[in-house]
């Protein structure tokens, strides 16, 4: 299991570009040129936390948006995260 650091930050990295298609999204790696989807959650989750102060602002909105177990939103969470920031686009660090 991956941790993510809930009071750290994350933003999205110069080399990706975000397309919205209505509750999906597709994100553009403008370095390699290939695409990755989010569904709705994915989607949801990349725009929280790409303007949220910390990954636990995002948290505690898809807490109440989503009727799901903390414990398993945490993992999901952090899963997508991890993914992303291993494909470089999204970094997380703090302040």
């Amino acid at each position: 299991m991956m941790n993510v650091v809930l009071d750290g930050r994350a933003s999205a990295t110069p080399r990706v570009l975000c397309k919205d298609l209505g509750d999906e999204a597709i994100l553009l790696d403008l370095e390699t040129e290939t695409y990755f989807g989010l569904n709705a959650s994915g989607s949801r989750l990349w725009k929280l936390l790409t303007t949220a102060s910390t990954i636990r602002d995002a948290f505690k909105v898809m807490i109440e948006e989503y009727d799901v177990p903390p414990d398993e939103l945490l993992r999901d969470m952090g899963a997508l995260i991890d993914d992303l920031v291993g494909r470089g686009l999204l970094r997380t660090g703090h302040g």
